[in-house]
């Protein structure tokens, strides 16, 4: 999530927040993140990509060539998405 936004790739969270940390629902014992590790961890790390009808390809390959160099540091930023 840092890197893609230090690279003017701005992503969100996906499942976040999760319905069972709204107030109405946060007291109740099965809202406790203990009773919901699935989607506890989705919501920490699912991540929706920037999409949108108008997208150029150009910037789709930046995305992907960032997401492909992360674990290499290989990735030149350009513009912002």
């Amino acid at each position: 999530y840092e890197r893609l936004k230090e690279n003017s790739i701005h992503p969100r969270r996906y499942f976040y927040p999760l319905i069972s940390s709204f107030s109405m629902y946060r007291s109740l014992p099965s809202s406790r993140p203990s009773n919901l590790p699935v989607a506890t961890e989705a919501a920490q790390q699912v991540l929706c990509l920037p999409i949108y009808p108008d997208m150029e390809m150009e910037i789709v390959d930046r995305v992907c060539a960032l997401i492909a160099s992360l674990s290499t540091g290989a990735f030149t930023a350009s513009r912002d998405i």
